[in-house]
């Protein structure tokens, strides 16, 4: 799967004016994710997805998993975007949904495992 794939689905979904906003995006919300699993995990995920989406761009200053919640998640990534919470879940959803077409059911379905259990859900449901 190709990078522009991500950027599509976020444009999409019609939040941002440009595509330096959408790019901004996906990559926050990948950051999140590969930092709320441990390094290995985060690896392996990583490894499955298109440039740029690199360990180093997504996780590499992280030392270890950040311990963070469903709710929290939302509202960083609204924070960080300016959007409400419907948004922001919106936006979150879209990228899980387009990582699991990357990297495959069966994958994720083993990755989900070593994520926060809610945010593991969240990925689920995507």
């Amino acid at each position: 799967m190709e990078y522009q794939k991500f950027l599509s689905d976020v444009e999409n979904l019609g939040y941002f004016d440009d595509i330096e906003t959408a790019d901004a995006a996906v990559k926050a919300v990948l950051g999140i994710l590969a930092s709320s699993m441990e390094e290995e995990q985060a690896k392996r995920l990583i490894e499955r997805l298109p440039e740029p989406l690199t360990y180093e761009r997504l996780r590499g200053h992280q030392a270890r998993p950040i311990d963070i919640t469903m709710e929290e998640y939302i509202s960083e990534i609204g924070a960080e975007f300016n959007l409400n919470d419907d948004n922001a879940r919106e936006l979150v959803d879209t990228v899980f949904h387009t990582t699991k077409e990357a990297v495959g059911e069966e994958a994720i379905t083993e990755l989900e495992l070593d994520m926060p259990s809610d945010v593991a859900e969240e990925m689920e449901n995507a």
